[in-house]
């Protein structure tokens, strides 16, 4: 009998016979595991065969009564295969954790087995003693910066994953866009309670660590089954997601000979990613902070990113160095020609000190004599080195005053609009996310999470630091004999590389010089953040106007409105997001607004945002000096505590190598000044869903 065969038989079994159990790992009979089956990864040529289900595991953990050390309190595993919900175990102790995960690598039929942590690694830190001393090091881990692996491998068919890094959101946010049967039992389990490893657990608790996992294995198969992939080819991460969609219409329109005639020599990228690349623009008015300010509205962008990749013209070839040039000569012929120069000025000082948002960004400089600053963005200076694209130009002449400046080190590209294999599937996602908005939660999570996910792999560096785990000190160490240089043309090299880095670089440029469009458009430009602003007096039809010109750069290029419910919706266009009846701001990431039904929502960069809103209820009180507390947010810091062994406590409790999470007040200041790229990289990494 075929294997799909076999399969659905057991599936029809499973689901009229069996009923699923949370069962203590002393209690559970593991030999209903024989019935998983395995499934090969195909076109792999090594016949790997993997566990053909997901499996979850998770621990909660508890501070001790005699020590700084934590330990483990309690862990659960969920399995769930052909469609269903077949067991939840669980236990107290890490010695009882590794024993089940040798019972499932025993009973089920696989020679790789994945069990999937919402977050690893804090759960990694905790077992990692505990798994070593029973498996052996690891043979491979990725990691993508210290203490955050995404996949760790043992030689025994173990393999460890981390799926938030894949849902990009909070167990408890993905479980309830995906609208799984599970949800996460918020509230049931009481963190600061000090538990040993021989407590019972109460019924609340339970389910609380029950429905961990249960959800877990819920969302990963909802994702899997409208994702048409196997267990084994699951993407690691979000832009996991779109890249094998991307890589094969690239492959299909021989996208890798396109990208050998405009990617950059070594050299160039360096410099383009040291110094030309900058994240979203995120800045205050300086002349408006620290006021509270009445009848405020906000416009952002719809699908701000896609809409540039799908309207803009970018370098489309190769860049071919032209010495010096003045500005003027690249700006009159920026409109067919992309440029990369080191901008040298000297006298530079902002047109109109009433210009609310500065473009010249002082933390890109490579050199400056005497520069006035606010909140990182150049007021005015004797003299400036600072990397552009003739977009930035095209800004910064707009704004600053220049008494002498030339352009220097000129890299010149043509310039065309992005091939229509990659444009075309930009657009399909985009209409899925509008036609599924209201529709299948999963479908609509998930074409949402693509579409995001677009940019995030545009502007991936194509060299990252190789970064190594020493298993004794349970240090990260960088792997300073990596040659850069050779992996850089190694990856070119691949076919599978369809993209040049330069993408994400023209975009991010485009986004900044919409937003100031947008900005222009306000009587009174407060705030403006990557693809929002916010501010007093907006001139309507000025937006409207900005729109329709949005709309014929899109048609120009062959594509239209999404019509959905007898509407049509546009990419790009600037969009009514709320009105407040107050609003307050001291710098980039920092501010406070009162809705119209008198609710207060923050942004403050370190802060949660529900809970620390829940600190104020005057926006009088949103000044330097006023404390977040850490036990009304939740807001924790950590500190990793690292042993030399697996040892008993006082009271019983097997410990190893822990986190300690303690709450942490946040203390508002007058001014941030930090790299913006760090901006970028949390809202493309880690907060792709930006409530």
């Amino acid at each position: 009998m075929k294997r799909s065969a076999v399969k659905e038989l057991k599936k029809k079994w499973f689901k009229h016979n069996w009923d699923y159990e949370l069962s203590h790992h002393s209690t559970f009979d593991y030999s209903i595991l024989n019935e998983i089956m395995y499934i090969k990864r195909a076109g792999k040529g090594d016949n790997l065969r993997f566990s053909d289900c997901f499996i979850m595991a998770d621990t909660e953990t508890s501070k001790s009564p005699y020590r700084q050390d934590n330990h483990v309190c309690a862990w659960t595993i969920s399995v769930r295969a052909f469609d269903t919900n077949i067991a939840t175990i669980y236990g107290h102790r890490p010695s009882t954790f590794v024993e089940t995960v040798q019972k499932l690598l025993i009973n089920i039929d696989a020679e790789r087995i994945i069990i999937y942590f919402h977050n690893l690694g804090y759960d990694w830190v905790f077992l990692r003693r505990h798994l070593i001393a029973a498996f052996g090091e690891p043979e491979h881990q990725l990691n993508t910066k210290p203490y955050y692996p995404i996949f760790i491998e043992f030689s025994n068919g173990l393999e460890l994953r981390d799926s938030y890094i894949l849902a990009q959101r909070s167990l408890e946010k993905w479980a309830d866009d995906l609208d799984v049967e599970h949800k996460k039992a918020v509230g049931k389990w009481v963190y600061d309670l000090i538990r040993n490893q021989d407590a019972e657990f109460t019924p609340a608790e339970l389910e609380y660590i029950e429905h961990d996992t249960l959800a877990g294995v819920e969302c990963l198969q909802a994702t899997m089954d409208n994702l048409h992939k196997h267990v084994y080819s699951m993407p690691y991460t979000a832009t996991g997601i779109p890249r094998e969609e991307v890589r094969k219409r690239g492959r299909e329109n021989r996208a890798h000979d396109r990208f050998l005639k405009q990617v950059f020599s070594y050299d160039q990228q360096k410099t383009a990613e040291d110094w030309v690349y900058h994240g979203g623009y995120t800045h205050a008015n300086r002349h408006a902070v620290k006021w509270i300010w009445e009848d405020v509205s906000a416009f952002d962008f719809a699908s701000s990113y896609p809409f540039i990749m799908l309207s803009e013209k970018f370098p489309c070839n190769k860049f071919e160095e032209m010495g010096s040039l003045s500005p003027a000569h690249i700006l009159k012929y920026s409109n067919d020609n992309a440029y990369i120069f080191k901008f040298i000025a000297y006298n530079i000082e902002i047109k109109n000190n009433d210009i609310p948002m500065p473009a010249l960004q002082f933390s890109k400089c490579v050199s400056s004599v005497n520069a006035i600053t606010d909140n990182g963005r150049v007021l005015q200076a004797e003299y400036v080195e600072i990397w552009l694209t003739e977009i930035d130009l095209q800004i910064i002449a707009k704004q600053y005053n220049v008494k002498r400046s030339i352009c220097v080190d000129c890299l010149c590209s043509a310039k065309d609009y992005l091939p229509r294999w990659f444009t075309d599937y930009v657009f399909e996602l985009f209409q899925a996310k509008t036609q599924l908005k209201g529709g299948d939660p999963v479908l609509y999570s998930i074409a949402k999470s693509t579409l995001n996910s677009l940019y995030g792999m545009c502007a991936t560096r194509p060299i990252k630091q190789l970064i190594v785990e020493d298993y004794k000190t349970g240090e990260y160490l960088i792997d300073q004999a990596q040659d850069d240089e050779e992996m850089y043309y190694k990856y070119i090299r691949r076919y599978t590389s369809v993209l040049p880095y330069q993408l994400g670089i023209w975009v991010t440029s485009a986004a900044m010089r919409n937003l100031f469009a947008l900005g222009e458009c306000c009587g009174h430009w407060l705030y403006s953040d990557t693809d929002s602003c916010y501010g007093q007096d907006w001139d309507i039809d000025a937006v409207n106007k900005y729109n329709e010109e949005c709309k014929k750069k899109l048609i120009k290029n062959g594509y239209g409105a999404v019509q959905h419910n007898g509407r049509d919706y546009w990419l790009g266009v600037a969009e009514f997001d709320g009105h407040y009846k107050e609003f307050i701001a001291l710098h980039a990431k920092c501010y406070a607004v009162r809705k119209d039904d008198d609710s207060i929502k923050i942004t403050v960069a370190g802060v949660p945002k529900s809970t620390g809103a829940k600190c104020i209820s005057d926006l009088n009180d949103f000044k330097a000096g006023f404390i977040f507390s850490g036990e009304i947010t939740g807001k924790k810091t950590h500190k990793h505590i690292i042993v030399d062994d697996i040892y008993i406590d006082e009271a019983g409790n097997e410990c190893g190598d822990s986190i300690d999470l303690y709450p942490c007040d946040y203390q508002l200041s007058d001014s941030l000044i930090m790299d913006f790229e760090s901006f970028l990289y949390e809202e493309v990494e880690l907060q792709i869903y930006d409530e």
